[in-house]
């Protein structure tokens, strides 16, 4: 009974696909990990069954044989893991001579020796059998014949495809130290000379660690958190190394492994570099003689990432405004520079800034852009002094080879935004970087014409230039094009047509929507950027996904196009407004008309006052798209009903107008009630009248929150106006309230 139940409840959780498959994984390893003892503080009624199944099957062994091999029998029948896994658990628990044969078929019919790791059960039975058993378990031939299958595991092609970029020969020589204790393990009190000697070299291995019954899964409680690292030594280890001696240890150790005292720990060389970062910022700068060792052994150092940790470090100190050794960090860069980007190909031998036989040092390049943008920031404000040498950097790091901008190996896989690309790779941060460094020498320098800017700019920009312009660098320079407008307006337009190359729709396209989602409306660049504006529309299709429903770039033209009429660079329709092409373009998508209608209403209600000019053209702008009476658009008027900038009277004689047009949209009713409610007092007649078309519009089946305090006067109001049409809009107001259920207006008088 026990045993059908148990079977039945695993089908019941099945997918239907996994039973006409006839598939005997059931998953049972995750929601039941031991077979007899809990693991967890609670149960659950699956857990339950099982163990009182275990129990049961238990007591049965106490029987005869008959008994017990009429039991196996219908273990046998059972198709799921967890039956099996019973039948395993039953046997470790009562190795005799009568189930020996069913152990040994266990054993002799395993089929992942070389490849995949026991079971908690299997393991158990094999080593409480070959504890019990000895040499009797398995034949010569058969320990021969499952010890040579042990040993030509692990798949070094396969562990190379699981690690992808982390596989090293050492990390796959670990693994296959650990891969083979824990297989010869349950075999230790059977095993032959020859093997019994090779496990014992297993374990004293250097890299071998201590293997017990909780190595074997499922067994072992899960521990939840978030994974950390730790450095293999602490920075007061550190500090009692000589100069020499911490060097040795830097380039030597490379014993990465998971905690002994905590799984979640992983002692890695990410961890010793950040440690070495603060010994090298607290001890070693401060210290003349050490620092001098550092500089002068530089070219000793074998693995990049505590090249980058010493960049990080002086970075901060600057970003302290200690720059007293500034000149030196400028050289320690310029020697990082010597050191190209490295190609990193998709094989097993990926370049790493943790190795010191393949070394990458891309991320010490990068910690050079860190550090320039450290000097150059608001906040730190480097002296100028030191203009040539950032300049100098800047100037290399422009100009030199990034593997995955140049191989066009994105950095983000599927990703779809180039600026996110942009600002991951080290060349594109460096065009980024030389904007920074101008508006640096300008807040020194004013007038300075800023020669570096514009000889880096045409170089990257040349038709003939060693690395052409990535679409990544497209990207930031467009997003930076108002910055660079403004540092060097002369050099900008001359080169506009090259940042964005009518004849490279793609490309256009980069730099274009990365201008247009990054800045705002400026009046005064509106001449240079006319003819994109209208290559734009022209090409409205380019700036959409067509992957996703994605307008936002669209919205983002028309709000550009929205401020220059506002700012009178062209009239509202008629020749040479974009305005209305933009509205032409967009009519079979009108959802775009209302988003730009929202808009211009969210910018009113965040403006407290209006000069006469701009005014007139709020509303002459509202007018005609009044006139256009598309719901769709009309609909989002709340923010105008909102906007104290524009006179109250007109807001509520236009909701009342709109509302004829486009009902209320149920979402915005407590902001618009919110609103009428304050307008109350000076055009009570009004505010009734735009309530209750409101409340007639939604419907009574609609579900919506609706404030009492708000809407308790605006009923008293009209219940008791003088007008008998505003006493009888607030009654068919409150009637339509009470449809909608909400009885807490029914006593309002």
């Amino acid at each position: 009974m026990l045993l059908d139940a148990a079977a039945s409840m695993i089908t019941l959780g099945m997918h239907r696909e996994d039973l006409e498959a006839d598939r005997e994984q059931d998953y049972s390893e995750i929601w039941c990990t031991r077979l007899d003892i809990p693991n967890r503080d609670y149960q659950d009624s699956k857990e339950s069954l099982v163990f009182a199944l275990t129990y049961a099957c238990d007591k049965v062994y106490e029987c005869e044989l008959e008994s017990i091999s009429a039991l196996d029998e219908l273990l046998r029948k059972g198709k799921f893991r967890l039956f099996s896994r019973l039948r395993q658990h039953l046997y470790s628990l009562h190795p005799s001579e009568n189930t020996k044969p069913w152990i040994r078929e266990e054993i002799l019919s395993y089929s992942g020796y070389a490849n995949s790791e026991y079971g908690y059960e299997f393991q158990t039975m094999v080593r409480e059998a070959s504890e019990h058993f000895g040499s009797q378990l398995l034949s010569v031939r058969e320990q021969e014949d499952i010890f040579e299958r042990i040993l030509s595991g692990p798949s070094k092609e396969d562990y190379r495809a699981l690690m992808g970029e982390r596989y090293s020969e050492q990390a796959y020589q670990r693994r296959r130290i650990y891969f083979h204790q824990l297989q010869l393990r349950p075999f230790v009190a059977a095993l032959q000379r020859d093997y019994q000697q090779y496990y014992d070299e297993l374990i004293e291995d250097p890299l071998a660690a201590p293997i017990s019954d909780d190595n074997y899964a499922p067994y072992g409680t899960t521990v939840g958190g978030w994974v950390g690292q730790q450095s293999p030594r602490s920075l007061d280890d550190l500090q009692k190394l000589s100069d020499e001696a911490l060097l040795e240890y830097l380039n030597e150790w490379d014993e990465e492994r998971w905690s002994a005292g905590d799984g979640l720990i992983e002692v890695n060389i990410p961890a010793l570099a950040e440690v070495f970062q603060s010994l090298f910022s607290e001890t070693i700068v401060p210290d003349e003689n050490r620092l001098g060792f550092w500089m002068m052994n530089r070219d000793r150092i074998a693995r990049p990432i505590y090249v980058a940790a010493m960049i990080n470090a002086v970075r901060e100190l600057t970003k302290s405004k200690e720059f007293q050794n500034l000149d030196v960090w400028i050289e320690l860069c310029n020697w990082v520079l010597i050191h190209g980007d490295s190609e990193r190909n998709e094989d097993s031998n990926v370049p790493k800034a943790e190795s010191a036989d393949n070394p990458d040092w891309g991320s010490s390049r990068r910690a050079v852009v860190d550090f320039i943008d450290a000097c150059t920031s608001k906040d730190t404000d480097a002296p100028l002094e030191y203009r040539a040498g950032i300049a100098d950097l800047l100037r290399a790091l422009c100009d030199q080879f990034d593997s995955r901008l140049d191989n066009n190996r994105p950095v983000i896989v599927n990703g779809d935004d180039p600026i996110s690309e942009a600002i991951n790779n080290t060349r594109s941060r460096a065009l980024e970087a030389i904007v920074k460094f101008s508006f640096w020498v300008r807040r020194h320098l004013p007038e300075d014409p800023l020669p570096e800017l514009a000889e880096i700019l045409i170089r990257r920009l040349s038709g003939d230039a060693e690395y052409p312009l990535t679409r990544p660098e497209h990207a930031i320079l467009g997003m930076h094009f108002g910055d660079l407008c403004q540092l060097s307006r002369d050099c900008s337009v001359r080169h506009q047509s090259d940042l964005f190359p009518h004849d490279d729709l793609p490309v256009w396209q980069d730099a274009f929507v990365a201008y247009i989602r990054y800045n705002r409306p400026v009046k005064a660049f509106y001449e240079l950027l006319s003819r994109e504006f209208e290559f734009a529309l022209e090409n409205l299709e380019l700036l959409v996904d067509p992957q996703k429903d994605n307008r936002e770039v669209v919205d983002r033209l028309g709000q550009h196009l929205l401020s220059y009429y506002l700012w009178q660079v062209y009239h509202l329709t008629g020749n040479g407004s974009l305005l209305e092409q933009y509205y032409e373009r967009t009519n079979d998508d009108r959802e775009r008309w209302a988003q730009l209608f929202d808009h211009l209403g969210r910018s009113l209600n965040a403006s407290t006052e209006l000069d006469e000019d701009l005014l007139d053209r709020v509303l002459a702008y509202y007018k005609w798209r009044f006139e256009a009476s598309e719901p769709t658009e009309l609909k989002e008027f709340t923010f105008w009903l909102k906007a104290d900038c524009l006179d109250p009277e007109w807001r509520l004689k236009s909701f009342l107008d709109v509302l004829g047009i486009a009902p209320a949209r149920t979402v915005a009713l407590s902001i618009q009630i919110k609103a009428l409610h304050k307008m109350l007092p000076d055009f009570p007649d009004l505010v009734v009248l735009c309530f209750a078309k409101i409340i007639d519009s939604v419907g009574s089946e609609t579900q919506m929150y609706i404030s009492v305090d708000e809407t308790q006067p605006i009923l008293h109001s009209g219940l008791h106006a003088e007008d008998p049409e505003i006493r009888e809009a607030a009654e068919q107001a409150r009637e339509n309230l009470l449809r909608m259920g909400r009885f807490d207006f029914l006593e309002t008088k």
